[in-house]
Parts: C-alpha cells; structure tokens; sequence
C-alpha cells in the first residue's frame, strides 16, 4: 500500500514563471498524505529544473517527462497510468491551492463516504485583483442518488462543474477514464461528465480554496476561432446525451438541455469575457 492517499496531477509547460507558487502551495498543504505527479510536457524553458529541484528536496514530488509536447491532456492521461491512491485531484501549474484545501476535501469524502468532492474558486488577475464568481451552489451541499440530478442540471447549464481542477475525486471512478486529447477545448468537462457515470456521490463545499489564475495570454478569448469552441463543446452535448441513461434522466427535457448548451455558453463566455477587461483595466 502507498504512504499517501491522495495524487496531485499537474501538468506543466513553460511553467518557470508561476510554477514555483503552485509547487510552494503543494508542499504546504496541511494534509501531509499526498504524492504529486509533475509532467512535464516537453518544456523548452526551465521548468524541468524546478521539477526536478522540488523532487530532489521532497520524494512526494515524482517528475514524469512526455516524449512530446501533447497538451495539457496528454499530459494528465501520462499521470494517470500511475494512480494508485485513494483519491486524485488535478493543479494546473499556473494556480495554486489555499493551505488546507487538501484537507478539507479529503475530509469531507471520508466524512459521507463521498465520491466526488468540488471547492469554490477564485480567479487571480494581473496586478493583485481578484474576482469571486458564484459558486456550483450557495452553501455547503450533500447529494446522493436521485439528488445528483442537480448536479447534471449544472453541468448541462453553465461553467460552475466544467473544471476538474476543483475536484478531489475517488479514484476508482476515473482510473479507466482518459482525457480526449482530439478536443481543442472543454476537455474538463467532457472528463467530469463521464466521470459522474458511476458516481453515487458529491460533496460541495463553500470554502474559496483554489485560485485559477488568468494572465494576460489567457483574458482576450480570441485564442480559439469560436467555430472550433462550438464545435468542441457540442462534442460534448452528445456525450452528456450518451449519459443520461447512466444518469438516470433519459427524457426529452434533459436531451434538449444537454444539446442547448453549447449555445448557453457562448453567451456566458461573452459576458466572462467583458467582466475580465472591465478587471484588468
């Protein structure tokens, strides 16, 4: 059996300039049973050495390195062929967790017995600004059996359940589970919509303990063609539809949801997109 419980997947490249704040968050986390497992996906800065620095001064930190550059997905799929703890979580290395996040999600899965347990996060912005959205839910949420339903209503709705990087999830649910490496974007999603497949239970917790940092290349939204990001995410809307039945919502009414929301998160994209220059100016 391992000496940890919990797995940390961060993928990293071109890292150098955020990477050291997200690895520092790691090490302090005041759960102390936890390996990280830092790919790096072919970086041509010197994030390799910070990797492997960290990984020299604490055995908790394993450094995996990609053969090619693949993307964020390939990257965590590589960690993923190595899981073999209790629960996994996902960091992406330009964001960084509060103190205790760890924790606390660790203990509240061990508390219900819980398979899936999500926190609020913050988005950090250039300068020192910051942002708190709305969270999945307005207070703390326990949901079980047919109660799950809410949660695919959110995932069908909005962005609040697409990431995973604010989940701490069994791993036995997801151990079969790969990112789809051909998706341009929404990957997070279509990964955590397969993984509530199996999953009997879900935990929200209130607590503002993950920071998404948004930097300067990531705020004007004009990265992607939005072609692509429809396409993309109505990729998605016919995996959500391939859910239901598993979800236990086969009906008209969730099938119209799950193929509408491409088109509700171009309007939502939009309006993140103007408050974010409203921030940054």
């Amino acid at each position: 059996m391992p000496d940890y419980k919990a797995q940390i997947i961060v993928p990293v490249y071109n890292s150098s300039k955020t990477l050291k704040k997200c690895l520092d968050s790691i090490q302090a986390q005041s759960y102390k049973l936890w390996q990280a497992i830092l790919v790096d996906d072919k970086s041509s800065d010197n994030s390799p050495d910070i990797l492997n620095t960290y990984a020299k001064a604490d055995s908790r930190f394993v450094v995996v390195s990609a053969e090619k550059n693949g993307g964020s997905s390939a990257a965590r799929n590589l960690a993923m062929e190595l899981l073999d703890a209790e629960y996994t979580a996902f960091l992406d290395s330009d964001d960084y967790w509060e103190a205790d996040m760890l924790e606390t999600l660790v203990s509240k899965a061990e508390e219900h017995s819980c398979d899936i347990v999500q926190c609020r996060f913050i988005y950090d912005f250039p300068g020192g600004r910051r942002f708190l959205p709305a969270g999945a839910f307005d207070r703390d949420v326990f949901l079980e059996g047919k109660a799950l339903r809410r949660v695919y209503m959110k995932m069908m709705t909005g962005i609040n359940m697409n990431h995973v990087c604010m989940k701490l999830i069994r791993t036995s649910l997801i151990k079969e589970l790969r990112f789809d490496t051909t998706l341009p974007t929404a990957e997070d999603l279509d990964f955590c919509v397969r993984a509530f497949k199996t999953a009997r239970s879900y935990y929200f917790s209130s607590a503002v303990m993950y920071h998404y940092c948004r930097w300067e290349s990531s705020l004007t939204g004009r990265g992607m063609p939005f072609k692509t990001r429809l396409n993309a995410n109505r990729r998605v809307s016919r995996v959500m539809v391939e859910m239901l039945p598993h979800w236990g919502v086969d009906n008209m009414f969730y099938k119209a949801l799950a193929l509408m929301r491409p088109y509700i998160i171009v309007v939502s994209k939009v309006i993140r997109i103007a408050r974010e220059k409203l921030l940054t100016k």
